[in-house]
């Protein structure tokens, strides 16, 4: 009695074990070389940005140490210069970006960060002008789509007879409402043309 149901035990087992499911979501396993040598190679990235940057600093430290304090001045004078630049491109670049949008919902179309990326230009003109064909050509591709979506064959007007005698050919070419006005109307001949 006790072998028959370790006999189950173990067919059972053996069923669950060869089934492909398991063999599909079955995750990978990292020998502790693998994991250490990733995990090295992930710090020998990290230390040489890391080494990168702490060596422009240190340039940047001795090239200030070697000037003189007119030549330091000048230096610190033109650093802040660009940096004064910097922040004026990106103010301008994001009133451009408020205005472009302004004037693409202006025009119905509602827009993300990615489509002002195309249509955000360094001035002012060609930034209208970017946006005016943006708003043109989705208009056009829309018009494209709808009058795409319109194309189709008229539907044909079913003849219908009030006498009566409508023949088979009729009744096949009868819409659903219309089959079914004649079977309210009219059983025995819908019963006819329909058997």
């Amino acid at each position: 009695m006790a072998e028959d149901i370790k006999d189950t035990v173990v067919d059972t087992e053996n069923e669950t074990v060869d089934t492909p499911k398991q063999e599909e979501t079955a995750e990978k396993s990292f020998t502790q070389e693998e994991v250490n040598a990733l995990i090295e190679k992930r710090l020998a990235k990290q230390e040489k940005s890391f080494n990168k940057r702490i060596q422009e600093k240190l340039d940047e430290a001795e090239k200030l140490r070697q000037m003189n304090a007119e030549q330091k001045a000048e230096y610190e004078a033109k650093k802040q210069a660009d940096y004064i630049a910097e922040l004026e491109a990106k103010i301008n670049r994001s009133g451009l970006e408020k205005e472009a949008s302004k004037m693409l919902s202006e025009s119905g179309l509602v827009v993300d960060d990615k489509i002002l990326g195309f249509v955000v230009k360094d001035t002012a003109e060609a930034t209208q002008e970017a946006v005016d064909s943006f708003s043109a050509l989705v208009n056009d591709l829309a018009d494209k789509k709808v009058s795409e979506m319109l194309k189709g064959k008229t539907p044909k007007k079913v003849e219908q007879s009030t006498s009566g005698g409508i023949t088979k050919e009729q009744f096949n070419r009868m819409g659903y409402k219309d089959r079914n006005e004649l079977l309210q109307n009219d059983p025995e001949l819908y019963a006819k043309l329909k058997g």
